[in-house]
């Protein structure tokens, strides 16, 4: 009998008990836009609005924390350009959580699909708009394939058919109805077959009603486009109705953020953004005498350089983007000379995940003299952001920071020792780096320091001492602390179980938006750990976790629709938690896809296809992949049968410690295949097989000993 392979779907979501890296800000939503008006046609009739709509479209929304194609509304863009345009919003789609565009120009409806019009389009019989022009559904294909969570698309282009007699014979007066795909939503300005007001005031009445509307906090996105409509009937005295086409939307969106209960109690009104306090001597080249809005909404605790009424916002993600946005900016305006404002703007950027914008504001702020911007400019080169990976940058500017006596740099420099990025690996460096920075307050340092103790690095290794920092970094409001805490109270690591505690600490993680404390509370509603089993509530926890933005979540939620976990077992369902997972980079994502190509699991049964999401997998350490891969090997699946190939992985997957390839490579040693039999090896590896669990190495152990 050959060996087996993992063919159960791998949850793939536990957390780590030490930090392998240096923590990275977290990441709040992702909001891209791309915005084009076209007016100034060569071959038709001009249209004066558009690119007036699309300069108040692109205006409003970067107000609203879009992301910008190029920075900025794109006008009158020839064939070339649109298609250029649309390529980079989908670059820009990647890992985004919002995308929108946005048309505003001449656009026509040929054989039911509509197209929208460059202005250098001249067709003269109907197969040339799939040359000329841009048909919408590739701007939504390109929307579905970033997995963006919702997607809006707005086109103010419902006006007459400007090439009427031309020979488009199939072509109607305005726009066709669009059926929207999944979390998506199609604004028309008007109903479809019918045509659109351009405006007499330089802008088109729905555009303006809509760069109106969506500006006001607490407003729904459903909300948001029924005002509209209302607005663009009276405005036209019911000659022209907005019409939308939806499909079910997850979870609420704002355009201007979250209603005043949901959201920080700040002002979100432009003319009074900045609300001044002053304290200090206003002689301060620092400016510590005021403090404004952009502080309150942007400051980062850890910044020496802020003023002491600003406590800050220690979580990125927790930042209020659309009122910290307008208040830097208006900060930025009063004070152009104030480092910190221009820092805060740049922490604005990142948590957009705007890093070009994110690393010219750090860059301006370090010229301006703000120490933190060093350090965070460093954080950009650490993780390859907007900028190729390149940890000798970074440790230059950690380096910079840490001379200047920031603690965030002398932080980071305790993480590159201990980790060895671009610098030799010093274990004692690393400690004395991260106990200079405690010394200062900073819970990186602590969690640093928690986690030498934890795996014994240049220090005698000690559970208890490691326990200790992670607990002062979590006092200090440290929330990857608090999970930590957790983990050691649910694994009785340097403090007996208890999983009571253990909850409490996932639970004050999660409260915080730490997303694998969200993952390790289902968890113990998974495995009925110090609470009733609860297959719903695990999976509720997940799906938080998921949204929230952690990949590992996503191969969990599709184990619990492959397995029928407190769900109807449904393959279809569990492949696409894989698949998003899979785009995100997530390796038990891939290795669960590999399975369900092997066993035909909501998809056609494809050995290939299975493979080749093996060797994805494997390529970033999943070793149930490696051992897949032998099995197909083995067995001839999707490939010829070799064992020589097969050894060769089971043996990947053993040194990673996987028990079921340790148990398939002692049934290769007891066989001879693929290399030499050795019957005492057989023996070594199904015991350590076996000490871990692995019911083939038990019953091969059994056979083996029924001999004697």
């Amino acid at each position: 009998m050959g060996p087996g392979a993992s063919l159960v779907a791998k949850l793939g979501v536990a957390a780590l008990m030490i930090a392998a890296c240096l923590p990275l800000p977290a990441h709040a939503e992702k909001r891209v836009a791309l915005v084009i008006g076209n007016s100034a046609y060569r071959n038709v009739t001009t249209l004066e609005n558009p690119k007036n709509d699309a300069k108040l479209m692109a205006e409003t929304l970067r107000s609203l924390g879009f992301i910008l194609v190029d920075g900025a509304a794109q006008l009158d863009l020839d064939k070339p350009g649109i298609d250029r345009a649309v390529q980079k919003f989908g670059d820009l789609l990647q890992g985004a959580d919002v995308g929108l565009f946005y048309y505003a120009g001449h656009g026509v409806q040929v054989r039911g699909g509509n197209y929208l019009v460059p202005v250098d389009a001249n067709p003269t019989r109907e197969s040339d708009v799939d040359f000329q022009m841009l048909d919408t559904n590739l701007v939504l294909r390109q929307m579905a394939d970033a997995g963006t969570k919702l997607n809006v698309v707005v086109l103010d282009a419902c006006r007459n058919n400007p090439f009427g007699g031309r020979g488009l014979r199939a072509t109607g007066g305005g726009l066709a109805q669009m059926q929207a795909p999944e979390g998506t939503l199609v604004s028309f300005a008007t109903q479809p077959g019918n045509v659109a007001r351009d405006g007499a005031d330089g802008n088109s009445p729905y555009t303006e009603a809509l760069a109106r509307t969506i500006r006001r906090p607490g407003v729904g996105i459903f909300e948001a486009f029924n005002e509209v409509g209302l607005s663009v009937m009276q405005a036209t005295g019911n000659a022209q109705q907005p019409w939308l086409s939806t499909s079910p939307i997850r979870g609420s969106f704002y355009f201007g953020g979250p209603p005043a209960a949901a959201s920080a109690a700040v002002s979100t009104d432009p003319a009074a953004t900045i609300k001044e306090a002053r304290l200090t001597n206003p002689t301060d080249t620092l400016r510590l005498d005021l403090v404004t809005d952009c502080d309150r909404l942007a400051s980062h605790p850890a910044d020496t350089q802020r003023p002491p009424g600003a406590p800050g916002v220690l979580v990125a993600s927790s930042i209020d983007v659309v009122a910290a946005l307008r208040a830097c900016d208006d900060a930025m305006r009063q004070y152009p000379d104030v480092a910190r404002f221009v820092f805060q703007a740049g922490r604005v950027a990142y948590v957009q995940k705007d890093y070009a914008v994110a690393k010219r504001r750090y860059e301006q702020a370090i010229a301006m003299g703000s120490n933190l911007a060093m350090s965070n400019l460093a954080y950009l080169y650490q993780g390859g952001e907007g900028v190729p990976q390149d940890y000798t940058q970074a440790r230059v500017w950690f380096e910079k920071a840490a001379a200047a006596g920031e603690p965030q740099g002398i932080s980071a420099l305790g993480w590159f020792y201990r980790n060895g990025w671009g610098v030799p690996q010093d274990y004692d460096h690393a400690r004395r780096m991260f106990e200079k920075a405690v010394a200062a307050g900073n819970t990186n340092a602590m969690n640093g320091l928690g986690g030498l103790y934890a795996a014994g690095f240049g220090v005698t290794k000690d559970l208890v001492q490691a326990r200790q920092w992670y607990e002062k970094a979590a006092a200090a409001g440290d929330r990857g602390a608090m999970n930590t805490v957790g983990l050691y109270n649910q694994n009785a690591w340097g403090v007996p179980q208890d999983y009571a505690e253990a909850r409490k600490w996932f639970s004050k993680a999660a409260d915080l938006g730490d997303t694998n404390g969200m993952v390790n509370l289902g968890g113990l509603y998974q495995n009925g750990w110090g609470v009733t089993k609860d297959y719903t509530v695990a999976r509720q926890w997940y799906e938080k976790a998921a949204a929230g933005g952690h990949v590992g979540a996503l191969s969990g939620l599709g184990a619990f629709y492959t397995n029928g976990w407190g769900v109807t077992k449904d393959y279809n369902a569990a492949r696409q938690w894989y698949e998003k997972g899979a785009v995100a980079g997530n390796a038990p994502s891939m290795y669960n896809l590999g399975i369900a190509y092997v066993n035909g699991w909501g998809v056609a049964k494809d050995y290939d296809q299975a493979r080749a999401w093996y060797e994805k997998a494997a390529a970033k350490g999943e070793s149930g992949a490696m051992n897949n891969l032998g099995f197909l090997y083995d067995h001839g699946l999707g490939v010829t049968k070799d064992y020589t190939q097969a050894r060769q992985w089971y043996e990947k997957s053993a040194a990673a410690g996987n028990p079921m390839a340790i148990a398939n490579l002692g049934l290769y040693y007891a066989n001879g295949w693929g290399g030499p039999k050795d019957a005492a090896q057989a023996r070594n590896l199904w015991e350590k097989a076996a000490a871990a669990g692995n019911d083939q190495a038990k019953e091969a152990l059994k056979k083996l000993n029924g001999k004697k």
